[in-house]
């Protein structure tokens, strides 16, 4: 026989842990640029770049920039070059503390509104955990107050 009340008391719980976790500080200062990828470029490493930011693969970026190229010359080509003289190569110290840092800042700068949503649950879930603390707070003086008028009676 499965045991649902087990699991039924788990799925609380995640919930509560989620609302504990949303109260943590976000990630530091966003460390997300628009940076020459040097390591994985072909020519400058605008293209891979410009793909790392946006977590694409550099190599269909590629193959639509020389498509374009082809279609648009020259214009495709004068963009790649001012890109490449304005575009700073990425420094060492660029990495991220966590997988989940780079996805919050990745989608920060390329999908404000996604961000936007996970800051509104953060608030959310910061809400309930302090309604469920007022509760709890205003509870128990509520019960130290009936405990004091009930000594007072009985003096």
């Amino acid at each position: 026989m499965p045991d649902h009340h087990h699991h039924h008391h788990h799925h609380w719980r995640e919930r509560h842990d989620y609302a504990y976790r949303a109260g943590a500080p976000g990630p530091g200062p966003n460390r997300h640029r628009l940076y020459k990828d040097k390591e994985r470029g072909m020519i400058a490493g605008v293209c891979a770049g410009i793909a790392k930011y946006y977590g694409w693969r550099p190599d269909g970026l590629r193959v639509g920039f020389v498509l374009l190229s082809l279609f648009a010359f020259p214009l495709p080509v004068i963009v790649y070059i001012v890109a490449a003289l304005i575009m700073k190569p990425e420094p060492p110290g660029a990495v991220y503390q966590s997988p989940e840092e780079e996805r919050f800042w990745r989608t920060f700068s390329t999908r404000p509104k996604v961000t936007f949503s996970e800051l509104k649950h953060r608030f959310r879930a910061l809400d309930a955990r302090l309604a469920s603390l007022e509760s709890a707070v205003t509870s128990d003086e509520y019960g130290l107050r009936k405990a004091f008028r009930d000594l007072e009676r009985g003096s």
